[in-house]
């Protein structure tokens, strides 16, 4: 019986490590609720429509604020370059 449960747990465990490393390969770096490392590369298109991310600062529009690692925004009246409160 003791050899049964030191099994299902030893399983348990080794599932829970697969899952744990499994989860962050994805090759972002998650630095809080509210940022990521940024994506340079992306290409957003030239739409103004403003936006005021989680790091409180006003960008262009969603896509730039997704470009800069901001994983959370807001439509804002404020123009872009302007300061805001998330």
């Amino acid at each position: 019986m003791k050899e049964t449960i030191y099994t299902l747990s030893m399983k348990y465990l080794y599932l829970l490590l697969f899952l744990f490393i499994v989860s962050c390969v994805d090759g972002e770096e998650i630095l809080g609720g509210c940022y990521v490392s940024p994506a340079p590369d992306v290409s957003c298109i030239e739409v103004y429509a403003p936006v005021c991310a989680c790091n409180d600062i006003v960008y262009s529009n969603s896509c730039e604020a997704e470009k800069a690692g901001n994983l959370k925004w807001k439509s804002t009246s404020i123009e872009q370059g302007e300061p805001c409160r998330y």
